[in-house]
């Protein structure tokens, strides 16, 4: 108890001091980023958003099927213009930054509802759940910034401050802008009407609508301004009618119609883990109160935080689900507060909403949890006090009872199981392996600033060295499949629109190849990598058996290097190259 109290009373200190918790956990979250943040070399959507950052004021054509997310490429390529020598690692440092200014944004939004110390454990959890990994600047960390900074805005708009509307509709644009589905978040527009709905001034809520829209006009000019100045307009236009043209067979994982029917898996993942969580509380309060035995409570203690730590392992949705639930129970516990209420609301939305659009569901789902996770923080510190009866068909009757003690000892229970989890789950995204082994460096100057495992580091050494060896007229590259990041190590254009050209479908595979076969771009070296990009296993892309959703694609391929007269110059174990005579 001891313990328990002297927690207690470092939270009561941290409560006096918001404005230093709030730098000391900026500060805090930017050295963590940083820190970990110099292991791990990912072949796979690091390369993906690298290559789109070197390529958008170059190149632009090449990458066009990224122009789904256009200002996160702006940003991005502004970043590698100016710090590009930095490598892989200054992207990491941008990302370091952004987080920062997350951490702020979040203060700044629940200062002034919740305690210090609350924010504080909710951000710390945001931080440190291994969910959040992509470790890179890229249009996840972007959108989830600009939702925050929306939401901030909204908020004092709510407090009265007009222009703050505009601003708000100003950033929902931008957000857009930032990653296409993003726009769905214009249902935050409906703020002034829920607000509305307490101060009964429903003309004003329409005032307020309007300005939301004013500001929504004013960024949509900017955005097309910036668009027609860089030249961009043409090849945006052309990225967004790609999403209608997809083929969407079971190959095709960005199409529209595969993209809204994973979320079946999605949501179903959300509530079973919520019920889980929720049955392991149920049977801690039932062991404890029904078996009388000495050190029952600790059995059931140690027992339970190990239920809640195969619930992590088991689904990587469960604390997505965990946020989910104290968002809506926040909100119905607290529909009489106007402002907690509006913000459970938000937190709904950026749970709900974001995801929308994105296959990577476990990091775009795990990101949205910044202003949910101190919510749930906060019920877990509320008291508590309640009873449930049940009565049997032999009319005997069972009372459970909940207070503040199961409270306290499940919320410790979970912490620990969290913590563990954290402790034996944070790895490098897409570079598997303990980092006690990540010490390595490659030769190769946009890579040599971070460190990977020995074997990873011979990898990309020989196949970059291989490829620039064997560079074409024109630069370009075609890789098939799974290393997006060769394109942004050697410096080689897309040849397709896409780093990461085979997540189409078969038929739009064969039609991008089509059209660029028969286009003035010259053609490209082909790469086949021979390695799964998360734990460098060997692996045949080519292989119908090994990788059926890749049959058809490779049959379009080898159609496609039959016209050509391409011919093997180059195959060891890690990659194959393929290219005409010149």
């Amino acid at each position: 108890m001891n313990i328990l109290q002297n927690i207690s009373d470092k939270m009561n200190i941290l409560d006096k001091h918001p404005r230093r918790c709030m730098w000391g956990m900026t500060a805090f979250a930017v050295i963590y980023y940083l820190i970990v943040s110099l292991q791990g070399i990912d072949f796979a959507d690091e390369g993906f958003s690298l290559t789109f950052y070197q390529n958008i004021y170059t190149h632009p054509a090449d990458v066009e099927y990224l122009f789904l997310y256009y200002l996160t490429g702006v940003i991005g390529g502004i970043w590698e213009i100016l710090f590009g020598w930095l490598g892989t690692y200054g992207y990491r440092i941008l990302f370091a930054i952004t987080s920062g200014a997350i951490v702020l944004t979040t203060f700044a939004i629940l200062k002034p509802y919740f305690r210090a110390s609350t924010i504080v454990i909710g951000t710390l959890a945001c931080v440190l759940w291994p969910g959040l990994c992509l470790y890179y600047f890229n249009h996840d960390c972007l959108t989830i910034l600009l939702f925050l900074l929306t939401i901030y805005a909204a908020m004092k708009g709510v407090r009265g401050n007009n222009i703050s509307w505009w601003i708000m509709g100003f950033m929902l644009i931008v957000n857009g802008m930032t990653r296409l589905p993003n726009i769905a978040l214009v249902i935050l527009a409906l703020i002034p009407l829920v607000e509305a709905n307490y101060s009964g001034y429903y003309y004003k809520a329409g005032q307020n609508m309007l300005r939301i829209l004013g500001g929504f006009l004013i960024g949509s000019l900017l955005m097309f301004i910036l668009l027609y100045s860089l030249q961009h307009l043409r090849i945006w236009f052309a990225s967004i009618g790609s999403l209608f043209v997809m083929s969407g067979d079971a190959s095709d994982t960005h199409s529209i119609k595969n993209l809204i029917g994973t979320y079946t898996y999605t949501y179903k993942a959300i509530f079973t883990s919520s019920l889980y969580g929720f049955l392991i509380c149920m049977v801690y309060i039932i062991a404890t109160q029904y078996i009388k035995l000495k050190g029952s409570k600790l059995i059931a203690g140690v027992i339970c935080s190990a239920l809640f730590y195969a619930m992590l392992v088991r689904n990587h949705y469960a604390m997505w689900g965990a946020v989910t639930a104290a968002s809506i129970v926040y909100a119905i516990s607290f529909r009489h507060d106007r402002n907690h209420f509006i913000l459970a609301l938000a937190s709904l939305a950026a749970l709900v909403v974001i995801p929308l659009g994105g296959d990577s569901y476990a990091n775009i789902c795990n990101s949205c949890m910044w202003l949910g996770m101190p919510m749930l923080i906060d019920l877990i510190r509320r008291p508590i006090k309640c009873n449930i009866c049940i009565d049997d068909k032999q009319d005997r009757h069972y009372t459970i009872s909940i207070d503040n003690t199961h409270s306290r000892h499940i919320h410790i229970m979970a912490g620990v199981a969290f913590i563990f989890y954290v402790a034996t789950h944070s790895v490098c995204y897409f570079d598997d392996g303990s980092r006690l082994q990540k010490t390595h460096r490659t030769q190769i100057a946009t890579a040599a600033t971070t460190y990977t495992s020995q074997e990873r580091a011979a990898i990309i050494d020989r196949i970059v060295s291989s490829t620039l060896a064997h560079r074409m007229e024109g630069n370009y590259l075609l890789v098939f499949d799974n290393a997006p990041m060769l394109h942004y190590l050697t410096g080689m254009q897309p040849y397709l629109g896409s780093p990461w050209s085979t997540f189409w479908g078969a038929d739009m595979f064969e039609r991008q190849l089509f059209d660029a076969e028969h286009s003035a771009r010259q053609l490209p070296l082909i790469a086949i990598p021979h390695f799964y990009y998360r734990d460098l296993s060997k692996t045949d892309y080519l292989n119908a058996i090994e990788h059926p959703e890749m049959y058809e694609k490779a049959q379009i391929l080898a159609g496609f290097i039959q016209r050509n007269g391409y011919y093997e110059v180059y195959n060891d174990n890690y990659i194959t190259l393929l290219k005409i005579p010149q």
